[in-house]
């Protein structure tokens, strides 16, 4: 049985579209350690934690600015584009927050150990 070129390519598009989805994965959030009681070698392995977090998240924006920008132009609709900055923004929102605490945990362990 022969299936129309339509149909196959119909059913091709619906495999590949979680892999589309999947393309930009959010990266997870790392763990601080409680500044007041935590040890140098934990403090080290925040800091190494938040710079990988921050470098993937950095490849989350550019993953979905490539996304976005690899739309074609009639569908890149007004909603799209700022369902876009929202998720850009929100990512970089999160990059900030992450450093803040990192920051606020790294002054609390300094100060708890002069």
């Amino acid at each position: 049985m022969r299936m129309p070129l339509s149909i196959t390519l119909l059913v091709l598009a619906f495999s590949l579209a979680p892999l589309a989805q999947a393309a930009c994965d959010y990266p997870q959030k790392s763990r601080l350690p409680d500044g007041k009681s935590a040890t140098q070698e934990e403090i080290t392995a925040a800091n190494a934690a938040v710079k990988k977090y921050v470098a993937d998240m950095e490849a989350y924006t550019a993953c979905i600015d490539a996304e976005f920008a690899a739309l074609p132009v009639e569908q890149q609709t007004p909603e799209l584009k700022t369902m876009h900055v929202q998720k850009y923004n929100a990512a970089v929102d999160a990059m900030q927050a992450e450093a803040l605490g990192f920051n606020e945990q790294l002054r609390a362990f300094k100060a708890a150990n002069k």
